[in-house]
């Protein structure tokens, strides 16, 4: 999925332990399980069906989808990507080791999130063709929306 390398903590961690460290043991050691169960969430989003359309509980707002629904002329896919966009880097930028360059990081979790949001939306709605996409944008920046194909 990535190479280890990437996370430079990890990797420090594993060096202090002669290379005797695993993920899950970084995880124990640097979160709780009130943590874990909110990232099942997060790779595991919760949905809604409002309208016909799929929105990820999450982003959801009432008024966003009015707004949405107006300005998409009441078209479904269009509702769905816009309702269903976020920038990837806006998932954790509260907590950024100023330091550290993170782009790369951002291209990973973008591409992370594909796939276990796939794998979720599948697993619950095996006969839509539901797409998550991962795209760039002309400044760089990293976007992920999910839509039904039609």
């Amino acid at each position: 999925m990535f190479n280890d390398e990437l996370h430079k903590e990890y990797m420090e961690f594993k060096r202090a332990n002669n290379g005797d460290f695993t993920w899950w043991d970084y995880v124990n050691v640097k979160s709780d399980l009130k943590t874990a169960l909110a990232f099942a969430k997060f790779f595991y989003p919760d949905v809604l069906e409002v309208e016909g359309c799929l929105i990820l509980k999450d982003k959801f707002s009432r008024e966003i989808f009015e707004l949405w629904k107006e300005d998409c002329q009441n078209d479904k896919v269009c509702i769905e990507k816009m309702m269903n966009l976020y920038q990837v880097r806006d998932f954790f930028h509260i907590n950024v080791d100023e330091k550290e360059d993170i782009e790369e990081q951002i291209k990973v979790l973008g591409n992370v999130l594909k796939v276990f949001w796939t794998l979720s939306l599948k697993d619950r709605f095996p006969e839509r063709n539901i797409v998550v996409e991962v795209f760039e944008e002309d400044d760089g920046e990293l976007f992920i929306t999910v839509y039904e194909k039609k």
